[in-house]
Formats: C-alpha cells, structure tokens, sequence
C-alpha cells in the first residue's frame, strides 16, 4: 500500500513538472510575438523609423531645406575690359568705390554700380534694401532695377554693413529674399555673388568684426549660393593676406572698405574669373 501511494506522489510530481514547463514555454512564445510596453506607448514605432514616419492626416509635414551645390566660378582666361564693362554691380560699403572713384565707364555717374546714396546696405536689411537706380536718379529695390535694366550679369558684393546686429538665419533669408526676388525680375541675369575682403589687423570698427567673422560670414554667403543655384566667387580672397586679413596696401583708411589698388586687385580677379 505504502508503495502503490509513493508511486502516485512521483507520478504527481512529474505531471506538476511538466505542466509548468509548458505553461514557461507558452509564455516564452507570447513574450517573443507581442510588443512590450515601451513599443505599445510607441504606437510600436521603432527609433530608426522614426525619421521616416508619415505626416498623419491634419498634421502639417516638416519642410525640408534643399541645397544644391556650390557653383564655384574657376580661374578662366582673361576676358579683358569688354568683361567689366558688361557687368553691373550690386555694392555695399566695401566696394562702393566701384563708383566713387570712378574706376568704371561713366564715372561716378555709372550706371553699372547699384548701391545706396550713403553706400552703406545693412546686412540684416538685404531683402528690403533700397539703391540709388543712376540711370533715372531714383532710389529703388535692387529688383526693381533688374526688372528695368534686365543686366547681362550682377556681381554682388554684399553682407559686411551692420554685422553686430544680425545673425545667421537673418543674414542668410534676407540674402536669399534678395537674389529670388532679382531672378524673378530678370531671369536671363547671370547673378555672381562674391565673398567679402576681411578687415585689417588694426581695424577697430564697432561692429568688432575681425577675420573669423567675416570668414564666418562667408561660409553663410556659400549657404545663399547654394539655396539659390547663383555663382560664387571667391573675389574678397584677392585682397586678403594668407591669414585672412584684409591687406593694409588695399584697404581704406577705415581699415575695412577698399581703396582703389584694391578695389582694382578685385577688378582683375573677375577678369580672370569671368561667367555668362
């Protein structure tokens, strides 16, 4: 008798053994097919396929930023005076001399210079800027002034006006609020848009500015560029010394404008440098 109830006990055991084992193994399976609870909060989105979610229904999508490449212009044969004298400029303070030292056809009556009356445009001002249009005497939008003289080709030289009070997205937005608004205007213009010169090792300007500024500064103008499919030239180069200053044989006694060997040396770079 004792023996028949210890062999019902074992028996017993190994069907209670067995039970638990199926009931692990059933809940091993249920563990590896459905989602645990920080992917049921998810939605069971995955990290990496979070970047590739759909919009839902109503929910405005993220607007994407296209740049294209940056269209350098490379060094070319010298395309001599007949170059220059096809070409209008769009200036600020830098290279407003362009016109007042009369270094193009005309003088300074030009009408192949669009700057400001004072020769200074704001940098966080571009898209709104006004230029005194010479060849009627009024002051105008630069695209104003393309949709009535519709130039073979614009080189810029923009951005180094009133650098203490603007930031990257200003700069860059106002710069490319510009350009869009003269290709509209005119869209055969060939536009080149040019880096900046530096400023001198001495220069003391209250915009603080010195040479990692206005290499700053031209890494946003290649941003334009590249958002807007316009040339880039690395004109302001130039002028600049090996560690990026502003030469002192080419700069204005403010230490930032250039002088008229500089503005010259700018000259013959775009010579050499030619487009369109």
């Amino acid at each position: 008798m004792k023996r028949n109830l210890s062999s019902m006990k074992n028996i017993g055991w190994a069907l209670a053994i067995l039970l638990c084992l199926l009931v692990l193994f059933v809940a091993l399976i249920i563990a590896a097919v459905l989602p645990g609870p920080a992917e049921i909060e998810r939605g069971g989105v995955q990290l990496n396929e979070l970047d590739s979610k759909p919009a839902q229904q109503g929910e405005a999508a993220a607007p994407e930023e296209t740049l294209g490449e940056l269209r350098t212009v490379p060094e070319t044969t010298d395309a001599g005076q007949g170059y220059l004298d096809g070409t209008t400029f769009l200036v600020d303070s830098s290279a407003i001399g362009l016109r007042d030292y009369a270094l193009l056809s005309g003088g300074t009556a030009t009408t192949q210079v669009w700057g400001s009356t004072a020769g200074n445009i704001p940098s966080g001002n571009l898209a709104d800027c006004r230029i005194r249009y010479q060849a009627e005497g009024v002051e105008i939008s630069p695209m104003e002034a393309a949709s009535k003289a519709r130039p073979a080709r614009l080189v810029i030289i923009l951005g180094s006006d009133g650098l203490d009070s603007v930031d990257e997205n200003t700069f860059v937005e106002g710069y490319v609020s510009l350009i869009k608004g003269i290709q509209a205007a005119s869209p055969e213009t060939v536009i080149v848009v040019c880096s900046l010169s530096s400023v001198t090792t001495s220069y003391s300007g209250v915009d603080n500015v010195d040479a990692n500024t206005m290499r700053t500064v031209n890494n946003w103008i290649q941003i334009v560029c590249m958002r807007t499919g316009v040339y880039y030239c690395d004109a302001g180069s130039a002028v600049n010394d090996r560690a990026g200053w502003l030469d002192a044989d080419y700069a204005a006694s403010n230490g930032k404008a250039l002088n008229t060997a500089g503005l010259q040396k700018l000259l013959e770079y775009l010579r050499i440098h030619a487009v369109g």
